[in-house]
């Protein structure tokens, strides 16, 4: 049996969740989400991308797992759609003018998609897009 208060909280707090600061559309909080759009960007006022993923999801820069074992190195990669661009510190080197969206994608994901990382231990992966989903070439 449901009590009233029990029955009253179940129906308020989807909408104390959505009103959250920094929660999106969704109810998510942003720095939770795996996409950064290009309105975020707008709306950071950063100079590169590495600036504006420190500023709107510092998670993404992170790694958790640290060393896998004496010579394998955990890492974060960063692509540019299926290309590999090489570790954060390119991010460093990418404005974020022209860029439509960021997708951040966990270690077993990237290593799934992304060419080349079959021998790496990867944390995650950083792919940044410079044109919408329905232009991309997926690669088939």
């Amino acid at each position: 049996m449901i009590t009233i208060q029990r029955a009253l909280l179940l129906a308020i707090a989807p909408a104390f969740i959505a009103c959250a600061p920094g929660a999106g559309a969704s109810g998510v909080p942003r720095s939770f989400s795996n996409v950064l759009t290009r309105a975020e960007l707008d709306e950071a006022g950063a100079r590169n991308l590495y600036d504006a993923i420190q500023r709107l999801r510092p998670r993404w820069l992170e790694v958790r797992g640290g060393i896998r074992s004496i010579n394998v190195e955990t890492e974060i990669v960063v692509f540019q759609e299926q290309m590999y661009l090489g570790d954060v510190d390119e991010l460093r080197r990418m404005g974020v003018d022209g860029v439509w969206e960021v997708r951040y994608l966990d270690g077993s994901t990237a290593a799934a998609r992304l060419p080349g990382l079959s021998d790496r231990h990867i944390e995650g992966a950083i792919v940044v897009y410079l044109t919408p989903p329905d232009r991309r070439d997926l690669g088939g």
